[in-house]
């Protein structure tokens, strides 16, 4: 190539959103003719001041490109004029303290509008060499010093991401270490640059950087996901983080730097939810290809493959109704206590007896309830467990079983199972006490044998375990992402506002569930309507609008607390749009808006997402309500709810779109 090029995401990103598609297309051509040696000095690229170039795009259009030697980096593109205004009001440099590549405005100081006695400036305190030693442009430093809080922020947010978490950390009272000094030959192979731009050198690299997908650019790992990913552990750990902090980047990094490094070794990367896992598959396919000492999958799937193929068992896994059926005739054989209902008899099989795979009497009167509500004595505990012992084998006697018992089975069978050198698991807190055990036990105990990532905000299906009575020790080896990499703060923020200030981590720790997000948007746009058919109505219209801003179908999702409500509402709207969809519930592939549950959206992403029926009695869910006996359990499944609403809301980048019938949701903001 005559030219390296510095490709920054954020870029192209702009481009889609401001520019046709055609424009944007063309935009990329142009881009790789240029990457290829077929654009010349004086044919349609001009040196401009500062250090810029500006390649003609048509006769209108410009891109302003920086040159640093050798490697040309894109940064903005415009009408003529406001392009050329631009250019004249900025350059690019590297930082000379922390080799970062900035680009800034020439003149700042002359937006100081207060004086430093009038406001409070919480950076003044700061020595002007501690504050450009982390980043901060050294004429941007006195400025940033006398400002107050609002015009920080509106300094910080002229700069890159790494430098703006360093001054958000300040302004919270954070300590902030210097960064770490890092030789490398070329600047933009600098951590911090890495981070933001992919340097690229064939034509290649560059067809599949401008026109392939979206994900293709996890690739980028922010300097502490990178150090979470490369980190070594003598022992379990764990890496938590709010909604949008990449922690499945983290995951599918982390499993296939262990893959890569050790050929010999067997490396699994699983998790609970069947959408997930394909995505951890699609994640790992666009990073490395194949590698064959990596297995991905779903975690239900690999018990039914063990289970099958490994002991030879052919028992199906029995339904809720089948569960129900089986507990009532129990009840009705060995007789049940008087205050134990068929309602609380499911509940406490679902769970404490199947979670944990309980087999006896004495494994009951042992087992930890915590989650329950309802504090049970060791003597009605003996009462209720001939009314399980008793399910148990009417389920057999069907050809049925539970997870919780197949699960249980595998562990009393490990000599078949297969094992593994490292074992990484994503959405790990929704996983049964019983699965992680077999977890635990799948991976003889050594450096980096288990990596558990998850989020206790995006909790829905278990209650808390504390994992040290699994025989899973993480304390003094976990580490925490707190910057959103994917949503803006504006749909963070109303995210998190259906959330308690504080959530319990597995091992009893509180956390905020709130991540900083650096990304700027829309606000969320909040809709009630007084009928479900208006509703309908005007998601279709929301649907036809995003895709005349070019949004594509695949990149748009419908998501609904019930099934029901999904299909009378959310595909009849795609429907009226006259868009495609696809149910991810039936595991809809190919183009089209996807259509799914609260659950089944789970660790998925998209770049708008329509959250539809958000009303009272649909969020929270008035039929798992009833399922409460006391008012501890009503609390513990409020808060599922909460948090399930919770993951719905997080998963849109750029637009979200909330409705519901009548009466809204008591979840949501009051003001709406």
């Amino acid at each position: 190539m005559q030219w390296n090029i510095a490709l920054n995401h954020d870029l192209l990103e702009e481009v889609r959103k401001k520019f046709p598609a055609e424009l944007a297309e063309q935009i990329n051509y142009e881009l790789l003719k240029l990457a290829a040696g077929l654009l010349m000095p004086g044919h349609k690229l001009e040196k401009l001041k500062n250090g810029f170039w500006s390649l003609r795009l048509n006769k209108d259009l410009r891109l302003i490109l920086s040159a640093q030697e050798g490697t040309l980096v894109p940064l903005y593109v415009d009408h003529h004029d406001k392009a050329y205004q631009w250019a004249e009001r900025h350059r690019a440099e590297f930082h000379p303290k922390t080799q970062e590549f900035q680009v800034v405005r020439i003149k700042v100081e002359e937006q100081v509008v207060v004086k430093k006695t009038e406001v409070h400036a919480p950076l003044a305190h700061y020595p002007e060499e501690y504050l450009h030693d982390l980043g901060i442009p050294l004429h941007y430093v006195a400025t940033m010093k006398l400002a107050d809080i609002d015009r920080a922020l509106e300094l910080a947010s002229e700069l890159g991401p790494l430098i703006q978490e360093r001054i958000l950390s300040l302004l919270e009272n954070k300590p902030v270490p210097l960064p770490p000094k890092v030789k490398v030959e070329d600047p933009f192979h600098h951590p911090s640059n890495r981070y933001r731009y992919l340097l690229i050198e064939t034509k290649e690299e560059l067809k599949q950087a401008l026109f392939g997908d979206w994900e293709d650019w996890m690739v980028f790992l922010h300097p502490v996901q990178r150090a979470v990913v490369d980190q070594d552990y003598r022992g379990p750990a764990k890496a938590t983080g709010a909604a949008g902090t990449g922690k499945t980047v983290v995951a599918i990094h982390r499993a296939v730097r262990l893959a890569q490094e050790n050929p010999e070794a067997r490396v699994l990367l699983t998790t609970y939810t069947r959408t997930l896992a394909e995505a951890l598959k699609d994640g790992v396919a666009r990073l490395a290809g194949g590698l064959e000492n990596l297995e991905v999958e779903h975690f239900d799937r690999l018990l039914t493959r063990w289970h099958t193929k490994g002991l030879g068992k052919k028992l199906s896994v029995a339904r809720d109704k089948q569960i129900e059926e089986a507990l009532k005739r129990a009840a009705e054989e060995v007789g049940r206590p008087e205050w134990a209902s068929d309602l609380f008899l499911f509940n406490e099989w679902v769970r404490v007896v199947d979670a944990w795979g309980v087999r006896s009497l004495e494994e009951y009167l042992a087992v930890d309830r915590t989650g329950r509500g309802t504090p049970l004595s060791q003597a009605r505990r003996r009462e209720l467990w001939p009314v399980f012992d008793r399910t148990r084998s009417l389920l057999v006697s069907r050809g049925l079983e539970t997870w919780g018992s197949r699960t249980r089975t595998l562990l009393e069978n490990l000599e078949k199972l297969p094992r593994f050198d490292h074992v990484v698991v994503d959405e790990t807190q929704d996983l049964s006490p019983i699965q992680l055990k077999l977890l635990r036990a799948i991976v003889p105990e050594g450096d980096n044998d288990l990596f558990l990532v998850g989020d206790a905000a995006q909790r829905i299906y278990q209650t808390r375990v504390p994992w040290r009575r699994l025989g899973i020790e993480t304390v003094g080896r976990s580490q925490r992402l707190w910057i959103n990499y994917r949503t803006t703060r504006e749909i963070a923020n109303f995210a998190v506002g259906v959330l308690p200030e504080k959530v319990t981590e597995a091992e009893g720790e509180e956390v905020a569930p709130k991540a900083l997000s650096l990304l700027r948007g829309e606000s969320p746009e909040i809709q009630v309507f007084a009928q479900p058919n208006q509703e309908v109505s005007a998601l279709a219209n929301w649907l036809r609008a995003l895709i005349e801003q070019g949004y594509d179908t695949e990149q748009t999702a419908v998501v609904a607390r019930t099934k029901k409500l999904l299909k009378t509402r959310g595909a009849s709207a795609v429907k009226r749009a006259g868009l495609p969809s696809r149910f991810l519930e039936e595991g809809g592939q190919g183009p089209g808006v996807s259509l799914a549950t609260m659950h089944r959206v789970k660790g998925l992403e998209f770049r708008a997402v329509a959250v539809i029926g958000v009303e009272d009695g649909q969020v929270p869910n008035d039929f798992v309500l009833k399922q409460a006996e006391t008012e501890a359990d009503r609390e513990a499944l409020l808060e599922l709810e909460r948090q399930l609403l919770f993951v719905a809301l997080s998963r849109p980048r750029e637009k979200l779109w909330v409705s519901a019938a009548k009466q809204p949701s008591p979840f949501l903001p009051a003001k709406h």
